[in-house]
């Protein structure tokens, strides 16, 4: 009798350390998210014609909240530089040159060159003509 509560109380412990996982599962990698993916090709030089061609089969409305961050991100930027002073303190076509280079500079990073709505909205928010720039 104490022979079989041995090897029963033996299989068992065998049992339970094979049905024990050895290592804690390891969780997927987070998804890359679209605005990453934007920002790393704008980054590199694409423009925004072509970033828009490779996120084509992303769903519009992603592409869509992606780029109203990415505004945000440009106006957000260009208030840090106090582009709106800089713009009605300027006294020569040199201080204008400066404003509309880091105005340029912040879109083409955010790679949003041909974005008719992110101008619309530095035209509004600083006052700044970009048609005449």
């Amino acid at each position: 009798m104490k022979l079989w509560i041995k090897w029963i109380s033996i299989g068992s412990l065998l049992i339970a350390a094979l049905a024990t996982p050895v290592s804690q599962a390891q969780t997927p990698p987070p998804a890359v998210s679209v605005y990453s993916i934007w920002l790393r090709l704008s980054l590199r030089g694409y423009s925004q014609e072509e970033i828009e061609s490779a996120l084509r089969n992303m769903d519009p409305k992603t592409i869509e909240e992606v780029k109203g961050r990415l505004r945000r991100a440009v106006l957000s930027n260009l208030r840090l530089k106090k582009v709106r002073d800089r713009f009605q303190t300027s006294r020569d076509k040199r201080d204008l040159q400066d404003v509309a280079n880091a105005i340029q500079t912040e879109i083409r990073f955010a790679g949003l060159e041909n974005d008719d709505e992110l101008k619309r909205l530095i035209e509004e928010g600083f006052g700044i003509p970009l048609s005449r720039l």
